[in-house]
Parts: structure tokens; C-alpha cells; sequence
């Protein structure tokens, strides 16, 4: 299997995701926007096999995040998982564990509901950028 990072990073930037990488925390919050529109959370894990990056956000920062014209997911490079199988499997844990509301996102949201026309950030942040740390 080539470096997770790069397929990761591969994978994700197909679908519209902006991936960098950061050594650490601060120089991952720098690299972040500071724009208005932007919001930065933490992202749990990412899913090398479909660029996706699991979040657990509290109900007080879901809306913002969603809602955000830029956001900014940081993950930890540890928690880079090959497969979906076991990003599954990390989810069911987390939710028995008391965090039912992880999301997979994968890529800006996207939608052709409107006269079949794609139309990008209806339903969730028109950027997504991910930032690898570590």
C-alpha cells in the first residue's frame, strides 16, 4: 500500500478538498484561514480509501462548522485509517462510546438537486480544507 498520507491526499483532492500537511498543532492553526467565513475543527480520523475525514462536533459548533464558507479540519497523522471497513468500525465505537453524531465528510457538499444542475456548499462549506498533523 503507497504512504497513507499520499493516498489520502490523492483521494481527497479528487473530490475538491484542499490537503496540506503541518508538523504540529500551531503551525496547522496558522496555516488554517482567518477569514470570517472560516471555521477550524478537529477531525477524529481520515479514510485514505475515500479522502473522507470523520468529525464529532458538539451540538453547539455542528451548525457553525457546517454552515461555514471555509472549513478547516485538522488531523492528526496517526489517524490515518486504510479502509472504510475499518473507519466503520471506528465509528460504531465511537458512537457505543457516546458520540452519535459522526459525520464522514468527503469533500465540499455537493448537490445536483437544482435543475440538475451541481451546485457546491448548499448543504454544508463550499471549501474544505484538511490539514495533516504531524
Amino acid at each position: 500500500m503507497p504512504d497513507l498520507y499520499e493516498h489520502f491526499a490523492r483521494k481527497a483532492s479528487a473530490v475538491g478538498a484542499v490537503v496540506t500537511a503541518a508538523p504540529d498543532a500551531d503551525a496547522a492553526r496558522s496555516a488554517a484561514g482567518h477569514d470570517a467565513g472560516d471555521r477550524i475543527a478537529a477531525g477524529i480520523f481520515a479514510v485514505a480509501e475515500t479522502g473522507s475525514v470523520a468529525v464529532a462536533l458538539p451540538r453547539a459548533e455542528r451548525g457553525a462548522a457546517l454552515l461555514a464558507e471555509r472549513l478547516w479540519l485538522l488531523v492528526p497523522r496517526s489517524e490515518l485509517l486504510p479502509t472504510l471497513d475499518g473507519a466503520l468500525a471506528r465509528i460504531e465505537t465511537l458512537v457505543r462510546e457516546g458520540r452519535p453524531y459522526v459525520t464522514l465528510m468527503t469533500g465540499p457538499s455537493r448537490t445536483a438537486d437544482i435543475e440538475r444542475a451541481l451546485t457546491v456548499g448548499v448543504h454544508g462549506p463550499r471549501e474544505l480544507h484538511v490539514v495533516v498533523v504531524g
